[in-house]
């Protein structure tokens, strides 16, 4: 053997040696989902209890987020989380322009969000080391499923069949990376509101 074909040998001998022990060494995801940071199993619905609105409230209180003062991801984030739980809250108490006012301004605040981050995570660590629920896309379904309800309310019904549909669509993206109770209700909601003619 000369030394050129002695050198290729070794060569592949090698190459397959690292792939071989990369491999080994990486493991599959199921051992990943066994380690120290456990991931969930690939279809995991995640109990209300894990995930629900009053926690994504409580992990987004603090100061007041203004659109003109945001300049980060999680600056728009928390603001439409804020602007939510002030609709929701006028909501409740009947205030239907009011609460119609922070819904849509809390979809503006998570459709910035969402030409940066597109996809819904269970847990993102967008303040720093601070992981928070990260769900724009359910966000948006979620308030636009109440703005049928304030829409027709108010008599503008073609807004409420355009809220469905936009909610619809965002649902959707949102059960393509965390699935959620919630999520379900919020799908159930759609169904019984607006029915399909």
């Amino acid at each position: 053997m000369n030394g050129i074909n002695l050198k290729r040998i070794l060569c592949l001998f090698l190459i397959f040696t690292l792939g071989f022990l990369g491999t080994r060494c990486a493991g599959t995801n199921e051992e990943l989902r066994e380690g120290p940071n456990k991931l969930p199993p690939k279809n995991y619905v995640y109990p209300s209890t894990e995930i629900n609105l009053d926690k994504v409230y409580d992990e987004n209180r603090g100061l007041k987020v203004l659109q003109e003062n945001a300049t980060a991801v999680h600056d728009y984030y928390r603001g439409g989380v804020q602007e939510k739980e002030e609709g929701e809250t006028l909501l409740k108490e009947g205030k239907w322009e009011e609460a119609r006012n922070h819904l849509e301004k809390s979809n503006q605040f998570m459709h910035v969000v969402l030409k940066v981050l597109p996809d819904d995570e269970a847990q993102r660590n967008i303040y720093g080391d601070q992981a928070v629920i990260f769900l724009p896309n359910l966000l948006i379904a979620d308030n636009d499923l109440k703005l049928i309800t304030v829409y027709k309310t108010l008599g503008y019904e073609d807004k409420a069949a355009a809220a469905k549909s936009d909610g619809e669509y965002y649902l959707t993206e949102s059960l393509k990376t965390v699935k959620t109770e919630w999520a379900d209700q919020i799908k159930k909601g759609f169904e019984n509101v607006l029915p399909k003619k």
